[in-house]
């Protein structure tokens, strides 16, 4: 039966094409004097067959056969926010309205200058050749306006600014979300401060391009400052966005940079402080940095935490942005009340258990990851660093080396042979040494051999340590027999760009794997596009590097997690990527980093580990190649699975590690605002002068950060008396942190000394005899509890050690001929919290 594509309730669908013989087309046009040049001729259409590319086939299928010398450029739902639909001659009449010249549907103009029709069709606007969005709020991204909003006016009448933090993961649309905050609260001046100054183009794209923001203006370095000036002091609302590293800079004669006094000047609704979490990584968030971008990780992730008080800015609310802000929870800057969570797991459940009828699962396009790891074999073991466990490494697995007198991108691997025989590895093709220990009859899938992972590994991103690594596996895998059909691209070193400028190569790299009708794509990285980058046709990361942090390993692992979906006509959105992977080669540090985001996880939602642990791993399943089968683990032999390669040795070297003791500015400003116990401290010989080197460090690391910043706005380095003080106040604060660590150095003498397993190992102590506590530590128990609350010692890491020895606790009080899967049963107590091992959730066995 025909349908008639006029009638407003039939379902349709608009696309734009472009083909040979009209894509190369100059054009010019003149709008009101000014005089617009482009190339490229698009058809705009409208079709009813439920999509584009059928009604394209129909009229250009003789002329193109196969559609070859055709792009289809856009193709979505004719929709309109009322449920009906519109055709494509309401389009038309909006691009020809604009000035835009056609010949019958074909139109000399510019692909945003038709999503800019359409979005004025469907939303019943203006033409706004910039506004190309309309989407509309998740409930997720509904529930934090709603929340923050609520809470920012409750507490409008304090004296002082109040805080807000969104711990959302990656991809929750913090941008567009915070602008609708804004348009919640009535702001009309609102001040974007970040780390990562790359982000600037999503502020300003999300602010440019929607519909809901017309009348807002944005500032950045690229306005001029009288114009910034004016913008300010105007009627019309604005975003300003700065970098902390321009912010914090200063002119030679010590005064604020000219194009900055205005931001001092304004009495600001909000200031957002987005992606918080990366000034408190450290070193850490160096990981996700190119190596061949020293300068950059330096100012990005600096060693100073930068506060509010460092600027003297007025604002009657701050909103801290970050996908893990494990540091500023654990540390207390944030009370409950002040947090609005969304975690991966909060989304998948969200996914999974979505039943409204009415309304389509909008998160039903975001995929579900899985994690395959892969245990090497005895022979990878010589493949170790000095690294805190002294284990096997990745980085000095895949180790490559110039090749002498060759070019300037011409490297090689140390160990070319076994590189080779790891590539044969992904493809299922094992060494003889490997088959020897596989159990007959249950070969594990590899990621280049099994059809589960097919679609998943078209397009792959593979993480790894350096710049040689990239080049030497790039000539290893274009003269590979298998993966020389792939396109390789390098996206390392500096000829691939910083930022956003390295995307376009990854993009043309797997559009002309498509075209070419190539296996697919491999991009080797050691750093870029591994933060707030979106390739949506990745759908694998292998980690071929070790990482250190579990902030820093999800970030680049949650790369691969982007949506990617169709919609056709009167049909539900296809998924065209359900599912993602990880494929990791070095199990015990990645599910200890996994065990260690669990954790992190649970303190910042107040929950057990092992509860959270086995939630997490229920939406993020992770399948474990042993050397000789591939099993589903579940939270408890995560835990086990992590613990296992550590043994009493490295056990006894946690603690003395310096990750449980915290001695930053915010806890040394604690421990030196109580005198009473610096007092009762000082009794101890170690403790002598703690008053005086505290107040030292603190005194010395502002007047530090000073320097630098005056400095760096002159271009000059630190002097040698700089550096000097530095040095020396690095040493001092190290010394005190050793002192310290003498105190957790005794724990474990309590871990022996109670029965009691499922207490948490505070309250044990606090239990305690104060006069043994007392001639073990030498503090009295008041010391203890003092010293625990302000933040010296590190719940999380104390948690995570713990934990590790009630695992090899457990598993070497068991018997030869008892079950070896075994694990920690019922209430296990770690440092400020008890697991209850009852309520993990367990994965289903594979």
């Amino acid at each position: 039966m025909s349908v008639n594509p006029n009638d407003p309730t039939v379902p349709k669908r608009v696309y734009a094409v472009t083909a040979d013989g009209g894509r190369d087309v100059k054009w010019t046009r003149d709008v009101n004097g000014t005089i617009i040049t482009g190339t490229g001729r698009i058809k705009v259409g409208d079709t009813t067959l439920g999509e584009g590319k059928q009604r394209v086939k129909q009229w250009a299928g003789t002329m193109f056969p196969g559609l070859a010398g055709v792009d289809i450029l856009l193709d979505e739902l004719a929709d309109k926010p009322d449920g009906t639909y519109f055709r494509d001659l309401q389009v038309h009449k909006v691009l020809t309205d604009a000035g835009v010249r056609r010949d019958q549907e074909w139109f000399e103009g510019t692909l945003d200058e038709v999503r800019a029709a359409i979005v004025a069709v469907r939303q019943g606007r203006p033409y706004d050749v910039k506004r190309v969005l309309d989407f509309g709020l998740r409930p997720e991204q509904q529930d934090a306006v709603d929340i923050t909003a609520g809470y920012f006016r409750e507490h409008a009448a304090e004296s002082g600014p109040s805080h807000f933090l969104w711990n959302a993961k990656m991809r929750f649309g913090k941008t567009f979300t915070t602008y609708k905050l804004a348009a919640d609260m009535d702001w009309s001046r609102v001040l974007v401060l970040t780390y990562k100054p790359a982000v600037q183009s999503a502020w300003k794209d999300d602010l440019a391009s929607h519909v809901d923001f017309a009348d807002w203006e944005f500032i950045d370095r690229g306005v001029d400052s009288d114009d910034a000036d004016s913008i300010a002091s105007g009627a019309d609302p604005f975003v300003w966005f700065a970098s902390f590293q321009d912010l914090k800079g200063k002119t030679s004669d010590g005064r604020i940079k000219k194009h900055n006094e205005t931001i001092h000047l304004v009495d600001w609704d909000a200031i957002v402080i987005d992606e918080y979490h990366f000034g408190a990584w450290r070193q850490t968030a160096r990981d996700l940095y190119d190596p061949t971008e020293k300068a950059l990780a330096e100012e990005e992730a600096p060693e100073d935490d930068i506060v509010e008080q460092d600027f003297g800015l007025k604002a009657k609310h701050y909103l801290y942005l970050s996908g893990t802000p494990f540091r500023a929870i654990t540390n207390g800057e944030f009370t409950e009340d002040q947090v609005f969570n969304w975690t991966y797991i909060d989304e998948q459940r969200e996914k999974e258990g979505w039943d409204d009828p009415e309304q389509e699962n909008p998160y039903l396009e975001l995929p579900r990851m899985e994690m395959y790891t892969y245990r090497m074999g005895a022979a990878a073991e010589q493949w170790a660093d000095d690294g805190e466990f002294n284990g096997f490494s990745l980085n000095e697995y895949f180790r490559a080396r110039k090749v002498d007198g060759a070019g300037k991108n011409d490297y090689e691997f140390k160990d070319k042979d076994r590189v080779l025989e790891f590539l044969e590895m992904l493809r299922g093709k094992l060494s003889d040494q490997q088959k020897t220990h596989i159990i007959a009859g249950q070969k594990p899938p590899f990621p280049y051999e099994s059809a589960r992972f097919s679609a998943g590994i078209r397009h792959t991103v593979w993480y790894m340590d350096d710049v040689a690594a990239c080049y030497a596996m790039k000539d290893l895998l274009e003269t590979h027999p298998y993966f020389k059909d792939y396109v390789i691209h390098v996206a390392a070193g500096t000829r691939a760009g910083q930022g956003a400028k390295a995307k376009k190569p990854v993009e043309d790299a797997i559009a002309k794997a498509e075209r070419d009708g190539s296996a697919g794509s491999i991009t080797l990285s050691c750093g870029k596009l591994m933060t707030g980058v979106t390739i949506k046709q990745w759908s694998a990361i292998f980690m071929l590097r070790s990482l250190k942090s579990p902030e820093s390993y999800f970030q680049a692992a949650f790369r691969v997690q982007s949506p990617w979906a169709v919609t056709r006509a009167g049909e539900p959105r296809e998924v065209v990527k359900p599912t993602c992977y990880v494929f990791e080669f070095d199990p015990n540090r990645a599910l200890s980093l996994l065990a260690e985001y669990g954790t992190k996880l649970a303190n910042s939602e107040k929950d057990v580990p092992e509860k959270v642990l086995g939630e997490l791993i229920n939406y993020l399943p992770i399948f474990a190649f042993d050397g000789a089968r591939m099993d589903q683990l579940d939270a408890t032999e995560v835990l086990n699975w992590a613990s296992a390669g550590i043994g009493a040795t490295a056990l006894a070297q946690r603690w003395n590690s310096p990750l449980l003791v915290d001695v930053n500015d915010t806890t040394l400003q604690k421990l030196l605002d109580s005198p009473d116990l610096l007092a009762s401290l000082e009794q101890i010989e170690d403790f002598r002068n703690l008053t005086t080197d505290v107040s030292k460090v603190i005194t010395t690391n502002q007047k530090l950060k000073a320097t630098k910043r005056e400095k760096a706005e002159k271009g000059e380095p630190l002097g040698d008396d700089d550096k000097r003080t530095s040095k020396e106040n690095a040493s001092k604060r190290k010394e005190i942190r050793e002192k310290l660590q003498k105190f957790i150095a005794r724990v474990p003498v309590f871990m022996y000394l109670t029965d009691h397993r499922e207490s948490a190992l505070v309250d044990v102590i606090t239990s305690l005899d104060p006069a043994l506590f007392e001639r073990v530590t030498g503090l009295t128990i008041a010391d203890f509890e003092m010293l625990a609350s302000i933040g010296v010692f590190n719940a999380q890491h104390m948690n995570f050690a713990i934990h590790q020895f009630r695992q090899f606790e457990n598993a070497s009080l068991r018997y030869a001929e008892e079950d070896p899967t075994q694990t920690l049963q019922g209430r296990v107590g770690v440092w400020d919290t008890v697991i209850e091992s009852d309520d993990a959730v367990p994965a289903s066995a594979s």
